[in-house]
């Protein structure tokens, strides 16, 4: 007899609890703004990060309290901001596509190696051990974390150097912060001028350990002021300089270390 009232009485306050929590379910439930849903259904869906936000969850709600803009979406692109912008019902923004950029052109046959490194293959590891033996210190590693970080597949490696596929690339900045030597940047894909050194060491130095380095010799500033200048023994571009012709620059650079993509 006793079993069953207290199997009775569980079953009693159970039924009790229950109907309690569904009642405070119901109360404090929070109705969703249904453009969270829309929101949601027209984002990449790769919660990359590149919005500056935890997720496109976040990014969606946050856009309707007002704490994002329309544009926000990078890996989204104009597309996706004019579908943001239709749901929100307000003005697309401007989108100025954006790209990721490496900057290094040496491949492997032309790193000269100062020792010889056994160790965890990745770059932050070998970066850590003295560079992984190489005698540059600005230059790629070459041991794909910036691939395996692009959530896009818009990187491939080639002859030890990552290669930026501009049609899958979204700049959501997952390589730039991959990379612990800090060789890639984001720049207008409307530019595709870049200079693909990253050395700041003297011209003398550069010569004896890399053939296409940037020696900073000043000549592109000559050919082209409007564009370039040297800062730390590096050419550098002014990427809000659009529509200035950078043939001449390109053209006489001694190292070839200033390319069009």
């Amino acid at each position: 007899m006793m079993i069953l009232i207290s199997i009775l009485v569980l079953g009693v306050m159970g039924l009790v609890f229950a109907g309690l929590l569904g009642f405070a379910a119901d109360y404090f439930r929070v109705e969703e703004d249904p453009r969270v849903g829309q929101l949601m259904a027209v984002l990449p869906g790769g919660n990359c990060g590149a919005c500056g936000f935890a997720g496109c969850r976040d990014f969606s709600e946050k856009l309707i309290l007002g704490d994002a803009g329309v544009g926000g979406c990078v890996a989204g692109g104009a597309k996706v901001g004019e579908a943001i912008a239709a749901i929100m019902g307000v003005q697309a923004a401007a989108f100025d596509r954006k790209v990721a950029t490496v900057h290094c052109g040496a491949k492997l046959d032309q790193r000269k190696p100062k020792a010889h490194y056994t160790g965890i293959e990745t770059c932050f590891a070998v970066n850590m051990v003295d560079g992984g033996g190489l005698a540059c210190a600005y230059g790629c590693l070459g041991h794909e974390d910036c691939q395996a970080a692009c959530p896009f597949d818009a990187i491939r490696m080639e002859e030890g150097l990552p290669v930026i596929d501009p049609e899958k690339c979204t700049a959501c900045g997952n390589c730039v912060t991959a990379c612990p030597r800090k060789i890639i940047s984001i720049r207008p894909q409307a530019f595709p001028v870049v200079v693909a050194c990253s050395s700041q060491d003297a011209g003398a130095v550069v010569r004896k350990i890399c053939p296409v380095g940037c020696i900073g010799c000043k000549i592109c500033v000559k050919q082209v002021p409007e564009v370039f200048a040297v800062s730390d023994n590096l050419a550098v571009v002014d990427y809000t300089k659009t529509g200035v012709s950078c043939d001449a620059a390109i053209d006489k650079c001694p190292t070839k270390c200033i390319v069009r993509l």
